[in-house]
């Protein structure tokens, strides 16, 4: 029989070991510096973004120091390095974040994202513009009941296919020693982290990346905000409840002015709301009943209102206009032509990577272009339309047993790959005639 005085000091041993790298204590004085590793990624591509911060004087100074993308939308793909000065943190949120290492939260509590009914309520009665003439009864439709509920419903481990997020905090100290933190969830907040691989839940290792990241738009900024799960439970409500009583306030009581330059120009139908940003369909007066215009609108931010009503009145002059492409398709049942705009970015595709294949087509001014999907029974393309009255299809999928395309194409090798049939590019005139086509660009 093994002597029970080396199995108490063997289990004792054990236990100091595990508790020594489950609770780290450091001070911010023995931190020489930490980094911060943030990507994103589909089969659209990735986006991605380091950050470096370090005390320097007295004062906590965060550095972005690469930014990579290799987004196949809009032609963005870049890789920089730099260093640049971004934001200059509060000695507290270090402090947080270095207690966060000290004590391990494997559950949920209440104190993991102090959300009360009074705090969400307050906070949105704070931010209306215009004086409050109606509203619903928030205290009826937000009870902590159904903010405990949207939490256990929203922050799980979700697995979205060809989806990738990912987090990491790298505490590295004096004696460079390297303490990590990261996530790779999915979900709202992206809870909880994992240290030394144990999970723990706390906010202080999302708020000091979010302040690290400064006024920069960068991978996983919104998702670690404690915004993105208020959102959660106010979109929760609204569809809960007839009329949309989160969202119809915001809506009408934070941008009036801008609600009513957005509604003079389109008519808008099923809106839901993230924070400012309006997720939307807008309609002009000139569009047939079979196309819409997907937005995503920042209503805080003027530039967006004007951009997308400048977009719509090119839209309109294009329809207006005498072209194959909407003839065809505008009268075609069952088919949907989708225009899209996300706050933020231009509609407008640059035109620099068809310099080689099509560099008349390059040359044009992009801002004078519209681009759109097309979506019907039996096939779906995407299309730029110039203002020289040409169209170029740029890509369409084949979906018939034998690849066929829509009438509106050439008739295709029913021999050929599959590649070949969804990725020959086709440039027409005003009148449908193919001036050039080609393999991809």
């Amino acid at each position: 029989m093994k002597n029970p005085l080396m199995v108490v000091i063997f289990i004792l041993f054990n236990l100091s070991f595990v508790s020594a790298w489950s609770h780290i204590k450091l001070a911010p004085t023995q931190i020489k510096e930490i980094v911060v590793h943030n990507a994103t990624g589909s089969l659209g591509g990735g986006l991605a973004a380091d950050m470096e911060v370090i005390l320097e004087d007295g004062k906590w100074h965060s550095y972005l120091t690469r930014k990579t993308s290799s987004l196949r939308i809009r032609n963005k793909s870049y890789d920089s390095t730099l260093h640049k000065l971004i934001a200059t943190i509060n000695p507290i949120i270090i402090n947080r974040l270095l207690n966060g290492i000290a004590i391990i939260k494997p559950v949920i509590t209440p104190a993991t994202f102090r959300l009360t009914p009074l705090a969400l309520i307050t906070e949105l009665k704070d931010s209306a513009t215009v004086p409050i003439t109606h509203s619903p009864d928030f205290a009826k439709l937000i009870r902590q009941k159904v903010i405990n509920n949207v939490i256990s419903k929203t922050v799980v481990d979700m697995n979205v296919m060809d989806d990738f997020e990912y987090c990491q905090i790298l505490i590295i100290t004096l004696k460079n020693d390297t303490i990590k933190l990261d996530t790779r969830n999915l979900c709202p907040t992206k809870q909880p982290w994992a240290f030394n691989n144990k999970p723990t839940y706390n906010m202080a290792f999302n708020n000091f990346v979010v302040v690290a990241m400064g006024t920069e738009d960068l991978p996983n900024k919104t998702t670690l905000n404690i915004n993105c799960l208020k959102e959660c439970i106010y979109k929760y409500v609204d569809e809960r409840n007839t009329g949309d009583p989160i969202s119809t306030f915001r809506w009408t009581h934070n941008y009036p002015g801008n609600l009513k330059l957005l509604t003079e120009h389109f008519t808008i139908k099923q809106r839901f709301m993230t924070g400012n940003v309006y997720q939307c369909t807008l309609k002009t007066k000139t569009m047939p009943s079979n196309a819409i215009f997907e937005a995503r609108i920042n209503m805080a931010r003027k530039q967006d209102i004007q951009m997308i009503i400048d977009y719509g009145a090119l839209i309109d002059q294009y329809f207006n206009a005498n072209n194959f492409v909407f003839n065809y398709y505008s009268n075609r049942p069952k088919t949907q032509i989708d225009f899209s705009y996300n706050t933020g970015q231009t509609p407008y595709y640059s035109l620099t990577y068809l310099s080689k294949k099509l560099p008349d087509q390059a040359k044009i001014d992009s801002s004078q272009t519209i681009s759109f999907w097309i979506a019907v029974a039996d096939d779906s393309s995407y299309w730029i339309m110039f203002p020289d009255h040409k169209a170029l299809l740029t890509y369409h999928s084949v979906t018939t047993p034998h690849g066929e395309t829509a009438p509106i194409y050439p008739p295709q090798d029913r021999n050929a790959t599959w590649y070949t049939k969804s990725n020959t590019y086709y440039l027409f005139d005003g009148a449908g005639k193919v001036l050039s086509q080609g393999i991809g660009f």
